[in-house]
């Protein structure tokens, strides 16, 4: 599958210092919007596809710390119609939205090697095992 991606855009980005004895829980949504094509954008709609994709998360990090957000991309399949995300396998999803998991990686590594004045947090969304 032949993809064409905009920039990763980060909506919201949070770092948060926990309360001890705290009840927050790591969550992560992953969700793939279709997006009507227009006549303006010159792309046959019958043979390709504008996705929109987005992972919401909250990670509950060690030393009572958690970060959140948003981020988010739009893609294009070229050759591949998808209407909904069960028309694509686990493969591809994984294959879509890998970038926006190596931001969070990225976003979490850095603020936290700020905030915390030590080596940042390596998060790990490997697709392995």
């Amino acid at each position: 599958m032949e993809l064409i991606r905009q920039q990763e855009f980060v909506q919201t980005y949070h770092y948060d210092a926990l309360a001890q004895g705290h009840n927050e829980e790591t969550s992560i949504s992953v969700s793939l919007n279709p997006f009507e094509i227009t006549e303006e954008m010159n792309i046959d709609a019958s043979n390709n596809s504008i996705l929109g994709l987005r992972v919401e998360f909250k990670i509950v990090l060690e030393n009572n710390i958690a970060v959140s957000g948003d981020v988010a991309q739009f893609v294009q399949t070229v050759g591949r119609k998808v209407d909904k995300i069960e028309d694509l396998t686990q493969e591809e999803v994984n294959t879509l939205v890998r970038p926006l998991f190596l931001l969070i990686e990225r976003l979490t590594f850095e603020v936290t090697e700020i905030a915390l004045d030590k080596p940042g947090v390596q998060l790990n969304f490997s697709q392995e095992g």
